[in-house]
């Protein structure tokens, strides 16, 4: 098993899907998917018009990264993207694994690599 940041799911005994935010050799810190995908947007106009696009009533922004998450595990499970749902009592088996319960991404970071 590889997992590989932003591409596997991980999911617990509670049925909380997460993701890696990083991974050095065999260590790896875990988001929760729904956290971890919310802080890639950043929140503009258009991206209030995209959501309001998608959906036939107004939602909570949660739903939006919510459905997400249940699309990629549908192609997950489907085959159609790369990489696998697996337990995090296999991943535990062969990683350290440390949750991050309260996740902050540098947006300011992210936009200055792009520059």
């Amino acid at each position: 098993m590889k997992i590989l940041v932003n591409r596997d799911l991980i999911r617990d005994e509670l049925g909380n899907y997460y993701v890696a935010s990083s991974v050095y050799g065999k260590q790896l810190t875990l988001v929760n998917a729904v956290v971890y995908y919310s802080f890639n947007r950043i929140l503009t106009h258009d991206f209030v018009d995209e959501v309001n696009s998608q959906y036939d009533k107004e939602v909570a922004v949660g739903q939006f990264f919510t459905d997400i998450v249940k699309h990629k595990i549908e192609r997950l499970k489907k085959g159609e993207s790369p990489g696998g749902i697996y337990s995090l009592e296999e991943v535990l088996k062969e990683y350290v694994v440390r949750i991050d319960g309260l996740y902050e991404k540098s947006v300011y970071l992210e936009l200055k690599k792009e520059e």
